[in-house]
């Protein structure tokens, strides 16, 4: 129950008027002598403090008349969920920066200070939360929590608090406001919903999410906004990272080796007294440093300096604030592909031999080392892929094959001759299979369709490498087949007269490929093309050696797991992690992350978000473009436009219940009734002989 006017409450107290006349009841002053009163005795008369009430229900009456008529000026009401804006007390979730921004300076220390010191200032009938966020959103102490123990927030926070300190990851503040909308339970629904943010508000924090939101009425954020002491700021982030081979060894050989140019950006702020800066890897002789100047506002583009010592570490030097000014690069560790070229070794120097093309198209790369060996015979232990070209094959060679290829395996089979249908169907199992030695009327066949969308052909899905019309062959093998086995054998390519030119089948976990054309000079152009090199790093990669260089990866990226295997996770700080197969980790740390398997050791680079280094602050009013209801716009401290909003809807409320009409109707009724026990009482009272 509330009131309107509740001052007028001060006039029940004056029901003591009917007590105090019902006490005090003096006998007659004025005394008048008359000769029938000469036969009567006198009585004394009681004293006051000694009477007594002789009609409690008439007093009752009187008194109740008076409290509803002090009631009905107080003009009460009650105060329904639609006026829970004007309750006086305050559901307020701090949220706390974490940010990798917030190293800087005594950025995080004061954010504390902060937080505890709203917390002392609230009332025990106030609801408090706490939380921090980063990329996501983390509470540390709940409404529910504060509702149960209120008296405990004061020595809860510090506590809580001092687990957490600002982590590598970058700022999301978008995601960190929708998910804080959800924090506010039934429990606050009657209290003014506020939200403190306190952050250094930098330029790099991401906001796009909130356009995607709708913010609630009865909400509002109010920014303390931490700004550092200066705007001094050099920050380093990664451009590019490119592998090239050195040119300078026979490609023939297995010497090649490889460089990799490292691009760096280099930024600085816009109000930054800096311009002198330092780049070089760590602990590298001064001259492989690069010393140069970069205006404020500016940023550049550098090639990072020479790595002498084979270090991981790039670091940037010239201001104070080294959060941003570390790049980390994993070395180079090519991953080893063990290919077996079953046919002819002596051949590898013979222009006119597949495996003259094969040995020099197949170089090392930055993320692959193809070891190509070749023998008649397979090796005694199971290559990752296989190529087949001219080899006599019998019957236990085609046992071993079929092997490899139910065990996940990956042949490329090119036909010589009608002799390898043989082979073909104790690998397929397809008898109704035969091949023959195309036609040789013309001087050459082109290839007239290839299903560029399939996986095995995906170097060739961009339009602009779909040119084939440079392409000869001069002999090719006929592969016919029965039209309901066409479900086992895919046509990925086939000639301008309509035969098939390369087929494709699934045997067990492992795939065939089927060539009906060889790539040397004596069947085709397909070696001297340009089109050669990347359809056999295509087959790499869908056998599962992918050429593409690993992406960088930042805080807060999955590294990258084989789903099938158990791996071991060595963190930066050292830290082993074990997961098992189909378990994801999440960056948390900069520096070197090293993955073991049973099989491979792979160790990832991982660094600070770009847009961390952006640390100039930009204005709160920014956030009322995305439909967030500022504290600013509204006045947080009771003021007079508050005061007036809160008694406006107040009077709205009582003028739409009118419960004074009641207490009227209940006024008139009690009147009524002591009228009635009034006069009853005098008409009984007994008379003094």
């Amino acid at each position: 129950m509330t009131w309107l006017f509740p001052f007028y409450l001060l006039g029940a107290a004056a029901i003591i008027a009917p007590i105090l006349l019902h006490l005090r009841r003096r006998p007659p002053q004025d005394r008048v002598e008359f000769s029938s009163l000469l036969f009567l005795d006198a009585q004394t008369p009681v004293p006051v403090s000694k009477r007594r009430l002789e009609n409690w229900l008439l007093l009752l009456l009187r008194c109740l008349a008076l409290i509803l008529l002090a009631l009905m000026f107080a003009r009460p009401f009650l105060r329904s969920e639609s006026a829970a804006s004007t309750s006086p007390d305050r559901a307020t979730l701090i949220l706390i920066d974490r940010s990798a921004s917030m190293r800087r300076d005594d950025l995080w220390k004061r954010a504390l200070d902060e937080a505890k010191r709203t917390a002392q200032s609230a009332k025990i009938t106030d609801r408090v939360a706490l939380a921090v966020f980063d990329q996501k959103l983390t509470p540390l102490w709940t409404f529910e929590e504060d509702r149960a123990s209120p008296a405990a927030r004061t020595t809860e926070f510090p506590t809580r608090l001092a687990a957490h300190s600002p982590s590598w990851s970058a700022t999301h503040l978008d995601r960190a406001l929708i998910d804080a909308v959800a924090l506010f339970d039934t429990n606050t629904a009657s209290l003014k919903k506020h939200i403190l943010l306190i952050t250094d508000l930098q330029e790099g924090t991401h906001l796009d999410a909130l356009r995607t939101i709708a913010w609630p009425a009865d909400l509002r954020l109010q920014v303390h906004r931490l700004d550092p002491a200066n705007a001094d700021n050099l920050s380093l982030a990664l451009a590019a990272s490119e592998s090239t081979t050195d040119t300078s060894v026979r490609r023939d050989t297995a010497a090649s080796t490889q460089a990799s140019t490292i691009r760096v950006r280099l930024a600085n702020t816009r109000a930054s007294r800096l311009r002198d800066f330092t780049l070089a890897w760590k602990d590298a002789p001064k001259s492989d440093s690069i010393t140069a100047q970069l205006q404020p506002g500016a940023s550049r583009i550098l090639t990072a300096p020479p790595n002498s010592t084979n270090a991981t570490t790039l670091t940037l030097t010239g201001d104070t604030e080294d959060f941003d000014n570390h790049l980390f690069i994993a070395p180079p560790q090519p991953r080893t592909v063990r290919i077996h070229f079953l046919g002819d070794n002596t051949t590898r120097d013979e222009a006119a031999s597949p495996l003259y093309y094969l040995s020099r198209a197949l170089q090392p790369t930055a993320t692959l080392a193809p070891a190509l060996s070749a023998d008649k015979k397979l090796p005694t232990q199971n290559p990752d892929i296989i190529f087949l070209s001219g080899a006599t094959t019998n019957a236990e060679t085609s046992t071993a094959l079929r092997d490899f290829l139910t065990q996940g395996g990956f042949l490329v089979h090119v036909i010589a001759s009608p002799t390898d249908a043989t082979l073909i169907k104790a690998l397929t199992g397809l008898n109704d299979l035969t091949i023959t030695d195309g036609d040789t009327t013309d001087d050459y066949r082109m290839l007239g369709e290839v299903n560029t969308a399939h996986p095995l052909l995906k170097p060739f899905a961009d339009p602009r490498l779909r040119d084939f019309t440079k392409l000869r062959f001069w002999h090719h093998r006929h592969i016919t087949f029965k039209d309901d086995l066409a479900k086992k054998l895919e046509t990925l390519a086939s000639f301008d007269n309509g035969h098939p030119a390369i087929l494709t089948a699934r045997i067990g976990k492992g795939t065939l490929i089927l060539l009906a054309s060889g790539w040397h000079p004596g069947d085709s152009q397909f070696a001297l093309s340009t089109k050669f090199v990347p359809l056999l790093y295509g087959w790499l990669a869908a056998a599962g050696f992918s050429h593409d260089p690993a992406a960088s990866l930042i805080v807060g990226d999955a590294l990258p797991l084989d789903a099938t295997q158990s791996h071991t996770i060595t963190d930066p700080d050292n830290k082993t992690h074990t997961l098992k197969p189909g378990q994801t980790f999440t960056t948390e740390l900069i520096g070197l992350h090293t993955i073991a398997t049973a099989s491979r050791k792979l160790t990832v680079a991982v660094n600070l978000p770009p847009d961390e280094g952006r640390v100039l602050p930009f204005e709160p009013q920014k956030l009322a473009d995305y439909g967030i209801k500022l504290a600013a716009a509204v006045d947080l401290d009771a003021t007079t436009a508050s005061a007036d909003q809160q008694r406006l809807s107040a009077t709205e409320t009582e003028q739409r219940q009118r419960s004074w009409w009641w207490i009227l109707l209940g006024l008139l009724a009690v009147l009524l009734l002591e009228t009635w026990f009034a006069g009853r009482a005098r008409q009984t009272t007994p008379q003094t002989a």
